[in-house]
């Protein structure tokens, strides 16, 4: 099954979900605000997508302190998870995660490459 990870109210989640459901692709909602992401599903992002998981860009990034900005950007998995956990609004959305599937932001062509609904 493909999971789709981030927050309801958010531009960019929307985009994700009318692609999705527009083009019959069944997955599941994994919302940060109702449930708390596991350190091995955090350890699969990184491996995955490397520092692309951190979303520099946000609101919550930038309202953290240098401590936990360095911390973000090392190598300590579960420091960073640590500060994740208590802050996944830091982790950029949309993660979709499957069997074959593995997208980190939206980006309609890219998406459609991989779901093949070019």
């Amino acid at each position: 099954m493909t999971t789709i990870y981030g927050i309801k109210n958010c531009n960019t989640m929307k985009k994700a979900f009318d692609f999705l459901n527009q083009n019959g692709i069944a997955h599941e909602f994994f919302d940060y605000k109702k449930s708390v992401l596991s350190q091995d599903d955090f350890e699969k992002f990184v491996a995955t997508f490397g520092n692309k998981v951190i979303n520099k860009q946000g609101t919550t990034y930038r309202k953290l302190d240098d401590t936990a900005k360095t911390v973000l950007a090392g190598g300590d998995i579960s420091a960073m998870y640590e500060i994740v956990k208590n802050n996944l609004s830091v982790l950029k959305r949309p993660i979709v995660m499957g069997d074959d599937v593995a997208l980190i932001g939206f980006d309609e062509s890219e998406w459609g490459g991989v779901f093949g609904v070019l």
